[in-house]
C-alpha cells in the first residue's frame, strides 16, 4: 500500500496540471520537466507539526465610543442652521440658534430693574452712613439687588442657551430639524460622534462569556477598513440579553484611517489548540480555486495539491494535502516544473 502512495501523489499532480489546462492556467508550473530537465536551485522548508490556536470568530459591528444628539436648551423657532451632516467640528463650534425674542425682551427688563436696584442700594448705603435710615431698611433694599442680580444672570444663560453649540470634536452625522422648526429641549437637532475613537461591539454567547474580562486583548478584522487590529476589552455586560442569550461586550479599537463607524467587524476569540501543520506563506502557490506546493522528495520537485487554511505570520496552515516532516520549496522559481531535479535546498 505504501508503494501506491508516490503514485497515487504524482497522479494528484497530473490532475492538478490538466484542471489548470482546461481553465487556461497554464502558467508557470503547468507542465513536466522533461528528462533531461536541469537541476534547478531552490531553498526549502520542513512542514512543522505544531500546536495551532482554535478561534472562534464573532462578528459585530464598529460604532463609536463617543457619541450624542444634540438638542437645544430652551424652546425656539430656528433661526439659523450652521452645520450639515459631515462636517468637522470644534467643541463649542455654533450649530445652529434659535429665535428667543421672548427671552431677549425678559433679559431686557431684569437689566433694567438690575440698574435701579443698583441706584436704591448706593443711596441707601449714604444713608445708612449718617444714620438717616434703619439697618433693616438696608438690608432689604440690598436683597432686592442680589436678586435682582441673580435674574439677569439666569436670564442671560437662557438667551445664551439659544445658540446650540458642539460638546465635543467630532463629525455631524444626521440633522434631525430644518430652519423654522420648532426646537425643545431634548428633541434632537444633530447627532455627532467622534470617529477617532472607535470600538468594535460583539454578542457573545453563554459559553464564551466567561472568558472574557475587561481588559483583555483579542485580534480584530475590519474587512471594510482592510485592517487586523488589536481591541481591548472596555466594557462587559455582567447579563445577558433575555432575548438572545448573549453578553455584550465592546472592544475599544486604536485609530486607524480607513476604520469608519458602522463597518462590519469580527472578533477571535482563543478556544484553546489543536495540532496542525504549518509551512511558509512563500511556498503556497494559488492558481484559481487550487492550491499546491512543491514538495522536495528525493531531490526531485513533485507538485502537490493542498488545502490551506489562515495564514498568520508568515506562515500558512495546510489542513490536507502533505505529511509533518516532509520539505517544501520556499518561493518556488517560475521555470520550476514538477519533476524537475533540485540543487540545493
Amino acid at each position: 500500500m505504501d508503494s501506491l502512495l508516490p503514485r497515487l501523489r504524482h497522479a494528484s499532480a497530473a490532475a492538478a496540471l490538466l484542471a489548470l489546462a482546461a481553465c487556461g492556467g497554464g502558467g508557470p508550473h503547468a507542465s513536466f520537466a522533461p528528462e533531461d530537465a536541469e537541476p534547478v536551485a531552490v531553498a526549502t522548508a520542513v512542514v512543522e507539526a505544531l500546536a495551532v490556536p482554535v478561534y472562534e470568530e464573532v462578528v459585530g459591528t464598529v460604532r463609536p465610543r463617543k457619541e450624542a444628539q444634540v438638542s437645544a436648551k430652551v424652546t425656539g423657532r430656528l433661526l439659523e442652521m450652521h452645520a450639515v451632516p459631515g462636517m468637522r467640528v470644534k467643541a463649542g463650534d455654533v450649530l445652529a440658534k434659535l429665535e428667543v425674542g421672548e427671552l431677549d425682551a425678559a433679559l431686557a427688563r431684569a437689566e433694567a430693574a438690575l440698574v435701579q436696584a443698583d441706584r436704591d442700594l448706593a443711596r441707601l448705603r449714604n444713608l445708612r452712613d449718617t444714620g438717616a435710615i434703619a439697618v433693616a431698611d438696608y438690608e432689604q433694599a440690598e436683597s432686592r439687588q442680589g436678586m435682582a442680580a441673580a435674574t439677569v444672570a439666569e436670564t442671560r444663560t437662557m438667551v445664551e442657551n439659544a445658540t446650540v453649540t458642539a460638546p465635543f470634536d467630532g463629525t455631524v452625522t444626521r440633522k434631525f430639524l430644518e430652519p423654522g422648526d420648532l426646537g425643545t429641549p431634548g428633541r434632537a437637532i444633530f447627532s455627532m460622534e467622534d470617529p477617532s475613537l472607535l470600538r468594535l461591539e460583539i454578542h457573545v454567547g453563554e459559553s464564551l462569556a466567561g472568558t472574557l474580562a475587561l481588559g483583555a486583548t483579542f485580534r480584530v478584522e475590519v474587512s471594510g477598513a482592510g485592517a487586523e487590529l488589536d481591541g481591548v476589552v472596555g466594557e462587559l455586560s455582567p447579563s445577558a440579553d433575555v432575548g438572545s442569550r448573549t453578553f455584550l461586550a465592546k472592544l475599544d479599537l486604536p485609530p486607524h484611517q480607513d476604520l469608519r463607524a458602522g463597518q462590519f467587524g469580527r472578533a477571535f476569540l482563543p478556544r484553546g489548540d489543536r495540532d496542525g501543520l504549518l509551512v511558509p506563506a512563500a511556498a503556497v502557490i494559488s492558481r484559481g480555486q487550487m492550491d499546491y506546493v512543491f514538495v522536495a522528495e528525493e531531490g526531485v520537485a513533485r507538485l502537490r495539491i493542498v488545502s490551506v487554511g489562515a495564514t498568520r505570520e508568515g506562515r500558512t496552515e495546510i489542513l490536507a494535502g502533505l505529511d509533518g516532516g516532509e520539505s517544501v520549496v520556499v518561493s518556488p522559481p517560475p521555470s520550476l516544473r514538477d519533476g524537475q531535479p533540485l540543487a540545493g535546498g
